[in-house]
């Protein structure tokens, strides 16, 4: 049996957690009395009194985990621990010792009698309290002040811990489980107990970053990576190696000129890879006839490293040009490079998501953003196509922007959203006359 002992990150001031045995027992001075009764009938009425709440790991409503995992669960979220050395207790011992691991202010609390360990004698002022009414009553007001004391004192830094693991990276296959706009939730195939998310910035260096995960990655398929722990937390990460994007911001550089090679040719279209180990796609028309292996002019249109994306054009540099050529000083995007809102204009879908898309605008093609066009701004035609599975991508579409300006949610980013509307499509690269938007 293995356990799974990590910080939650948060304790709960208000939590007092009972380490103490359970059922019948035989006390120090022979009687038998029911650890169960003390606690119902006493501790939890006295905990609640004071405004704090109690808890024990068998007495957690509602849960499937094993006793020690909830143990381990209350004693990790504790504000304080209350532990109950009265006989010899196996569990009671393990969740003291996890107590003392995590620097959990404790009170150490046993009968008159009990063979208390030396070493907690010697660390701790133990309550000793006799099982009687007289007793529990002195139990009562010396529990109180013991907590009262350790709640006035500031909390002092609680233990972090880090499973050991012989790497730092465990190269594996995970199993998507949950998938959300920012990150997915991935679950180890050769250990399942092994759990952890994968946001936006794992991905790995060559892959575009979608606007939404779902676009990427999906529920119940198997994707390659490294398990890693950063910041003492489990993560997931397709990343390897060193973060090239610094060079590549410094290399392509807008309108620059290299000889790229094809790696790759699929239903997606046509992959090169740059001098320098840049990737990205060719637009069709301009990758016709090219195969694996073959080289290529291409000219950089921009680079977004939010996205992780490169964008390129074919190129007809000089004959004899083949690695980069001096690079043509164009001006920044700013948001005069951007549409208008107002503007009429032809579409192309680009990505195809469950309740919205994403549109490449004819008139804007170099801008580096793609236009959200969601379910609810599209024509009745448009949106049953969508619920039905059957919009695909590089279906054409008359849009009218709504909306440009600065990402809310992802610094550095413009925004741009628009809504289908009604008239005629004018044919891929062309334009239409202005329309004024009711």
């Amino acid at each position: 049996m293995t356990l799974d002992l990590r910080r939650q990150g948060s304790v709960e001031e208000d939590m007092v957690f009972f380490a103490m045995p359970y059922e019948d027992k035989e006390l120090p001075n022979g009687r038998t009395e029911n650890f169960d009764d003390l606690y119902e009938g006493h501790f939890e009425d006295w905990i609640r009194n004071w405004e704090l709440r109690a808890e024990r790991a068998d007495k957690v409503p509602g849960t499937t985990e094993s006793a020690m995992d909830v143990a381990w669960s209350g004693i990790d979220r504790a504000g304080i621990v209350v532990a109950d050395l009265s006989v010899p207790s196996t569990s009671v011992a393990m969740e003291l010792a996890w107590a003392l691991c995590l620097r959990k202010r404790l009170v150490v609390i046993a009968h008159k009698g009990a063979q208390v360990p030396s070493n907690a004698l010697g660390q701790f002022r133990v309550v000793w309290y006799e099982w009687s009414v007289r007793g529990l009553f002195e139990l009562r007001k010396s529990l109180r002040a013991e907590i009262e004391a350790l709640r006035r004192q500031p909390r002092a830094p609680e233990m972090d811990l880090r499973p050991y693991t012989p790497e730092d990276r465990q190269r594996a296959r995970a199993r998507v489980e949950e998938v959300s706009e920012d990150h997915i939730r991935v679950r180890d195939l050769r250990n399942p107990r092994r759990i952890a998310e994968m946001h936006k910035r794992d991905i790995g260096y060559h892959e575009t970053i979608p606007d939404h995960m779902s676009q990427r990655f999906h529920v119940g398929r198997d994707y390659p990576g490294f398990f890693v722990y950063r910041d003492n937390v489990l993560v997931f990460t397709q990343q390897e190696g060193e973060d090239p994007w610094d060079g590549w911001e410094r290399t392509y550089q807008r309108g620059a000129v290299f000889t790229a090679r094809v790696y790759q040719v699929n239903n997606a279209g046509v992959w090169v890879e740059l001098p320098g180990g840049g990737r990205s796609r060719m637009r069709a028309h301009e990758a016709a006839g090219l195969k694996e292996n073959d080289e290529v002019q291409v000219a950089i249109r921009w680079i977004d490293r939010m996205r992780q994306r490169i964008e390129i054009g074919a190129a007809n540099p000089p004959a004899g040009t083949s690695v980069a050529a001096p690079a043509v000083a164009l001006p920044a995007l700013s948001l005069d490079d951007y549409p208008r809102p107002g503007e009429r204009q032809g579409a192309t879908v680009a990505v195809v998501n469950e309740s919205f898309v994403l549109v490449r605008l004819d008139d804007h093609p170099e801008v580096p953003t793609l236009a959200l066009l969601h379910a609810r701004r599209m024509l009745p035609a448009l949106r049953e196509e969508l619920e039905a599975g059957r919009l695909a991508e590089g279906r054409r579409v008359l849009v009218d922007v709504e909306e440009v300006g600065p990402s809310r949610t992802k610094p550095g980013r413009v925004d741009i959203r628009v809504r289908e509307v009604e008239g005629e499509l004018p044919p891929e690269g062309g334009s239409v006359a202005e329309v004024p938007a009711w």
